[in-house]
């Protein structure tokens, strides 16, 4: 390549990245006002609501913390803002997702394999899959690729070595061929993220990833006593991480209706990282949004627990209305106002954010002489 090829290609790669600059961001929304903020960071410091495009997401948690119904939230949201112009991808090597996403989206979000698709079950299947996926996204389209979940694919090494030792069994022989390599990890690091990001955001497309928290068998001391499988490779290139716990189950005792999580975002790339806030799961409906802002906007969970306080019961007002919180849901439903009630939300996270800001002059602003 001579230099005038040289100077050439500089100009066109300066203006491609010009043109993507031009381009508006695309977040997709969680289904959460709350956990849009937290994981997008919020539009008035310049950031989004949701979980930005061309990234690598993350959901890790213990087992029974909803992490299949964020995800199946995230992909209706996305559907609901962007309706044919989004495609999406559950993958779902376990076949543990039986949440009825036509009853509670309107739509089947699985359906059946494609003829000839190949399943996902090695960590090579999984990158073949999300390539495939990424090359049939269309310019105009954007979308999300869900694994769910990690935890349940292996690779080809060590589906060879079970081979090799059910064979040596049926032989009535011992099987000895030293310790397990890390040829998953090994994958990842060195080969499944290499350009992935890059392919991502030319495709306005997301990969989530779903992963179980472990207990760490053997861990000294001042280890952590908890992990998650992948090694440090998807630490290291995921955009946001989120943590999620259970603080409470909703309904009686014997019937609960829900749970209510604490979702803590351990990893972001915006200016206001490990925030957390509490999002409520109705296993019949869902994400609970409007019940979740009127929690946060009135401080109607302790903050400690996550339980409902007593003030819940009455005497909320609303534009000069005082409601109960069951009432004011209702109320804020039947009359459309979710918007408003996102607004006000908003500028109380805000107004909190501001209150604890640091502010100082630029550090390194001329002096006057």
């Amino acid at each position: 390549m001579d230099d005038k090829q040289l100077t050439q290609l500089r100009k066109a790669t300066l203006a491609t990245k010009e043109k993507e600059k031009e381009k508006p961001k695309i977040y997709f929304p969680t289904g959460s006002t709350l956990l849009d903020i937290v994981v997008g960071g919020g539009e008035k410091i310049g950031f989004g609501m949701g979980y930005p495009a061309g990234t690598v997401c993350r959901d890790h948690g213990p087992s029974g913390t909803a992490k299949s119904y964020k995800a199946t939230e995230l992909i209706a949201s996305s559907y609901a803002r962007y309706k044919d112009k989004f495609r999406w991808r559950y993958c779902d090597p376990e076949y543990g997702n039986t949440i009825d996403t036509e009853t509670l989206y309107g739509f089947n979000m699985f359906p059946p394999p494609e003829k000839n698709e190949r399943e996902v079950v090695t960590v090579e299947d999984f990158e073949y899959d999300v390539h495939k996926w990424l090359d049939s996204l269309q310019p105009d389209e954007c979308g999300i690729y869900v694994l769910d979940s990690l935890d349940s694919i292996t690779d080809q090494a060590t589906l060879e070595r079970k081979d090799k030792r059910h064979k040596a069994f049926d032989r009535g022989k011992e099987f000895d061929d030293g310790t397990y390599a890390l040829n998953f990890q090994k994958f990842l690091s060195q080969e499944f993220f290499r350009g992935l990001e890059s392919k991502l955001e030319k495709k306005n497309a997301m990969l989530y990833i779903i992963s179980q928290v472990r207990d760490n068998v053997g861990a000294g001391m001042y280890a952590p006593k908890d992990r998650v499988s992948g090694g440090r490779a998807i630490g290291f290139h995921e955009t946001v991480r989120i943590l999620s716990k259970v603080r409470q189950k909703e309904g009686s005792d014997d019937r609960p209706t829900g749970i209510t999580l604490k979702v803590t975002a351990e990893k972001v790339r915006h200016p206001r990282p490990f925030r957390s806030c509490y999002v409520s799961i109705v296993f019949t409906y869902g994400i609970d949004n409007v019940a979740d802002c009127i929690d946060f906007l009135y401080d109607l969970r302790s903050s400690d627990t996550g339980k409902l306080l007593k003030r819940a019961e009455a005497g909320l007002d609303w534009d000069g209305i005082e409601m109960s919180r069951d009432e004011l849901i209702q109320y804020i439903g039947s009359n459309r106002l979710q918007k408003e009630l996102d607004r006000r939300v908003i500028d109380k996270w805000e107004a909190l954010e501001d209150a604890v800001a640091v502010s100082r002059p630029p550090k390194f602003a001329d002096e006057e002489e």
